[in-house]
Formats: C-alpha cells, sequence, structure tokens
C-alpha cells in the first residue's frame, strides 16, 4: 500500500488567464460527457417509445378481442392480455430498449414481472374507476390507464431491472 504515489498536478495555474483556461477546458470535458449521457438516454427513450407503441398495441388488440369479441368480463380481459403483454415488453425492453446482455434472463424476468404487478394494480385500480365511478368507455379508459402504466414502467425498468449492465453509447 505504501508503494503507490499520491496523485500530482504537474502544473499550477499562476496567472488568472492560465486558470481560466484550464477551467474552460474542464468545463468542456465535462459537457462533452453530459452530451453522451444525455445522447444515450434520449435513445433510450426513443427506442422505449416505439417498442412500447408495439407493446401498447398487443395490450390494447388483446383487450378489444378479449372483450369485445370474445365476451370475457373486462377485468379478466385486461388481466390475460396484462400476462401477455408483459411477457413481450419484457424481450423488447431487454433486446431493443436496454440492449441489456446478462446470463440471468429468468431472474431478470422475475423482477420485470413483479415490477409490473404494481403498474398492473395501478392500471386495474383505473380502470375500475373510470368504468364503474365514471361510467367512461372501457376502452378509452383502458387506453389512457396503459399509457400511465408505460410511463412508470420505463423508470422502473431502467433503475430496477435493468440496472446492472451499462447499455452501450447510442
Amino acid at each position: 500500500m505504501n508503494d503507490q504515489t499520491p496523485l500530482r498536478h504537474d502544473h499550477y495555474p499562476t496567472t488568472e488567464a492560465e486558470y481560466e483556461a484550464e477551467l474552460t477546458e474542464t468545463e468542456n470535458e465535462h459537457a462533452a460527457e453530459l452530451q453522451k449521457v444525455e445522447q444515450k438516454v434520449q435513445g433510450q427513450v426513443s427506442r422505449y417509445l416505439l417498442f412500447g407503441a408495439v407493446s401498447v398495441v398487443v395490450n390494447i388488440v388483446l383487450f378489444y378481442l378479449f372483450y369485445h369479441t370474445m365476451g370475457i368480463e373486462y377485468q379478466i380481459a385486461n388481466f390475460i392480455d396484462w400476462l401477455i403483454s408483459v411477457q413481450v415488453s419484457f424481450w423488447l425492453d431487454r433486446q431493443f430498449v436496454f440492449m441489456h446482455k446478462s446470463d440471468k434472463p429468468i431472474k431478470e424476468m422475475g423482477t420485470f414481472y413483479m415490477t409490473r404487478v404494481i403498474t398492473f394494480l395501478i392500471e386495474t385500480v383505473l380502470l375500475w374507476f373510470g368504468v364503474s365511478v365514471l361510467s367512461g368507455n372501457k376502452t378509452i379508459v383502458k387506453v389512457i390507464g396503459h399509457i400511465i402504466a408505460l410511463v412508470l414502467n420505463f423508470f422502473v425498468s431502467k433503475k430496477l431491472v435493468f440496472k446492472n449492465q451499462p447499455a452501450p453509447a447510442d
């Protein structure tokens, strides 16, 4: 441990101009790093919106088929379409949105489903409230609830499910 030499700075600014030049260089380095982070997040958000749209279409189409075509009670239709669309979302998010690589997809899927249970409950309460209390159109209420759940899902996925692997630069 004593073999380590302390960090040293070879040049200390002696004039105000040198100080300003060094400060500007440091600020530019930080600005470039910040821009990389912003581009990465913008790429993830763009991909999430694109592949999230696929998940929304799957979710809404299945709800429509189960409820309107097959006559399944709307809460049960909501649950069945949720199970299927969460599976679709997991693989799309893992592969294309967060470009996550790991050797534990089953464990991640479990975490993904657990986080989705929370947003499913929120969506279910919104659906119940919009339909049973406000007498709203079931499909429109479903779409609104799903949009709210989708926004929450992005942040939960980013912070809890696909957090361990850094995404490649976009």
